[in-house]
């Protein structure tokens, strides 16, 4: 028989292939029924073929061998069957019979095909048409499942709980939207519901859990409904997310334990119901001792007779409220010792009756902050805030009143954040605990701009002052706050004076212009000589005109430059250059200066470095404003030296060496400062605007760089520029040195 099964006919065969024996015993199992059923051949062999026929389907199937395979007709049909794991597959069998020669039946060859995402297609479209309407009209989503555990439709609600399209789901095994430790009990429940199909509550006691396209788990509940259509029964799971639920259960039930305060419950007789561990703590009582008995236990004597008819008051109308406002109340220990406390009262509606929850906090620390620091604080010019650890304000001065319009009592005890504007609420408390982690008098948000925020909802600029206290109850933290809307608006009309400045000088400078351009211009029309000859005298007056010209011209073009800076309308052309010819365009304007004086200019350039991404032309600026100033302030037969390379990866260096007179310690507070020259003496022998290394320096701090001087005097100064580059790195190759 092996011989007879052997080949590709049977072992490559995608569909799976069985020999069945007459007594229903399976002699042959090839690959493909392998993957479809589970089994392997050998586990297969020998196997009855009522194993794998669903119960439901064994008489019909029986028969259908009987009427049409004995009788020497192919028998085609669809059936379900059982995979090794209990989980169904819905199959398209065609079945013959094998004869011997004498006629008998020698095996049936039964070819079976997985047409079950098929059927749940087919089953999809004939259901969809009868229930979409009553399905997308109920809140819960509803998943609708065939014998073979397969999808064959869903609402709406369904993929929005899960987050599946539904042409993702149709046609896939109801196991996706579980857990994965949950999928392999699965195959067994859902044969067990069809075998006794009803009316029901899913995993009733259990805690059941259904999985999001994301991967995200949620509790559920899963109420079952069989449903009986042309296409064989079907179940119906109505799924509702209880994630809600299940959180405000958790809640509820940890309230207790998570409150920071002592919380004690009460029945309308006054016996405590419900303790918390912090109630142990704070009144000195066993859990035990404290059940059962009457809540006039913690008060002390001199107010036990009253507080029967204040309770009697509260459960006549119960409402959430502070217990005592305006008063002070006292509480009693279990060792006879008073303190005081804050209490808030809220009604609990539970199945046996009102219940009333009583939120108890020891302010024994408040009464002591206050007493330290009360006439501190009141003396204080501003607004004061002390708060605790946990971001609680224990005290606060009149002046805090004032700014924030809350009256003290509405602000103590109160989280701090409340005083800040909705969206730094999230921060605020790591900011907190950051500065109790390192304690120590600073500003508060250096460099930021910060907001308080009234009772009335208005915001307003603040400064804030912070102090670390440490109390014998520990650290407190005392915040000085300042309104700084004054400040704010000063410094709003002085950005405003600087920028109408700016522009009177940008509109001073261009009426300026025109008629000193007419002055250059026939002043080098006439030196030119080109209207006639001159002699030696109307020469040397020219020059003079003509010098003074060029400087009143210089010192226009550098005041507008300072005023569009200072009016932020300097704008940046990056381009990419070489730096080679941007050094050359530069020393062609310094070289006749210097070579006058016989001072030597000599060039250096990183071997690495070729070109770079700046604005070119502020870059020949900053660099012809240093050059300028190394001739300049250089005597006769000195040197300057101009070397750029790169400081670390991200940054452009240019440094400007000269060995000339120096600067005196005593002018580098002057030395950027606009219209102040160094050299002031008399004669004022070196000339110049006074804005140079002004708008030098402002030049260089529009681009986020920074420049530096290194000077001693008589022996010389260092200029040294850092430009940030932008990201990339530049072009690289060798460069020597030389003199221009």
């Amino acid at each position: 028989m092996d011989t007879e099964f052997a080949g590709e006919v049977w072992a490559e065969n995608p569909d799976a292939i069985l020999a069945i024996a007459p007594d229903g015993r399976l002699l042959h199992w090839n690959r493909a029924a392998q993957d479809i059923f589970g089994y392997t051949c050998a586990e297969a062999l020998g196997l009855s073929m009522t194993d794998l026929i669903v119960p439901r389907d064994r008489v019909a199937e029986e028969m259908k061998i009987q009427t049409d395979v004995i009788a020497g007709a192919v028998a085609i049909y669809e059936s379900v069957r059982k995979r090794k794991d209990d989980s169904l597959v819905h199959v398209s069998i065609s079945s013959k019979a094998v004869l011997h020669a004498d006629g008998s039946l020698r095996y049936i060859l039964s070819t079976n095909k997985d047409v079950t995402h098929l059927k749940s297609l087919r089953d999809s479209k004939l259901v969809e048409s009868k229930f979409r309407d009553l399905l997308e009209s109920t809140p819960d989503a509803i998943v609708m499942v065939n014998v073979t555990g397969r999808i064959v439709l869903v609402n709406s609600q369904a993929e929005k709980v899960f987050g599946f399209d539904r042409t993702a789901l149709v046609g896939k095994p109801v196991e996706m939207l579980l857990p994965e430790r949950f999928r392999l009990g699965h195959n067994a429940h859902r044969a067990n519901y069809f075998s006794q199909p009803r009316t029901r509550t899913m995993g009733a006691g259990l805690e059941l859990y259904g999985l999001r396209s994301d991967g995200d788990e949620f509790p559920v509940e899963i109420s079952l409904s069989p449903l009986e259509t042309e296409e064989g029964t079907m179940v119906m799971s109505a799924v509702r997310d209880i994630t809600d639920r299940r959180k405000a259960e958790q809640k509820f039930r940890g309230l207790m334990e998570s409150a920071p305060d002592a919380m004690i419950i009460v029945g309308r007789d006054g016996k405590i119901t419900l303790v918390n561990s912090q109630a142990e703590r704070l009144f000195g009582y066993q859990r035990a001792e404290l059940l059962g008995q009457s809540v006039e236990l913690l008060v002390p004597d001199r107010f036990q007779g009253k507080h029967p008819g204040h309770r009697g008051e509260f459960f006549a109308q119960p409402t959430p409220r502070s217990m005592g406002a305006g008063m002070e109340l006292k509480a009693l220990r279990k060792d006879g010792s008073e303190f005081p406390v804050e209490i808030s009262l809220s009604p609990l509606e539970t199945e046996e009756g009102t219940l009333v929850m009583s939120a108890i906090r020891d302010i024994s620390d408040r009464e002591q902050a206050e007493k330290k620091f009360k006439d501190l604080l009141e003396a204080a010019p501003d607004a004061m805030i002390i708060v605790n650890r946990s971001g609680e304000i224990v005290l606060v001065n009149t002046q805090a009143e004032r700014l924030f319009g809350y009256p003290r009592s509405e602000l103590l005890g109160l989280l701090v954040e409340m005083l800040v504007p909705p969206r730094y609420r999230e921060k605020h408390p790591g900011h907190r605990t950051h500065f109790f982690s390192r304690p120590r008098a600073r500003s508060m948000g250096e460099g930021l701009e910060l907001y308080g925020l009234r009772k009335d909802g208005s915001e307003f600029p603040v400064e804030i002052s912070l102090s670390p206290l440490e109390t014998a109850d520990g650290m407190l933290v005392s915040s000085a706050i300042r309104d700084a809307t004054q400040r704010k608006r000063y410094e709003l009309a002085l950005h405003e004076a600087n920028r109408l400045k700016s522009q009177f000088l940008a509109n001073m400078s261009h009426e300026l212009r025109t008629p000193l351009n007419g002055i250059i211009g026939f002043s080098e029309f006439l030196i030119d000589g080109k209207p006639g000859s001159l002699n030696a005298t109307q020469k040397e007056y020219l020059d003079d005109i003509l010098n003074s010209g060029r400087h009143l011209l210089r010192l226009i073009n550098d005041v507008l430059d300072l005023s569009k800076i200072e009016a932020g309308k300097m704008e940046l052309w990056p381009e990419t250059f070489l730096v080679q010819q941007a050094l050359e365009e530069a020393c062609s304007v310094i070289i006749p200066l210097a070579t006058k004086k016989s001072i030597s200019v000599r060039q250096k350039i990183a071997a690495k470095l070729l070109s770079v991404t700046l604005d070119r032309q502020k870059f020949v600026q900053v660099l012809l404003n240093l050059l300028s100033n190394a001739v300049k302030f250089t005597d006769d037969g000195g040197a300057v030296q101009i070397d750029v390379d790169y400081e670390g990866a991200a940054n452009l260096r240019l440094r400007v060496r000269d060995n000339g007179i120096g600067i005196s310690p005593g002018d580098f507070a002057h030395l950027f400062v606009e219209f102040q020259q160094l050299d002031s003496g008399s004669a004022r022998r070196f000339g110049g605007t006074g804005l140079g290394l002004a708008l030098t320096k402002k030049i260089i701090e529009c681009q986020h760089g920074r420049i530096s001087v290194i000077s001693n005097l008589g022996q010389g100064s260092t200029f040294t520029v850092i430009l940030p580059l932008p990201a990339g790195a530049p072009d690289l190759v060798p460069s020597a040195p030389g003199e221009l």
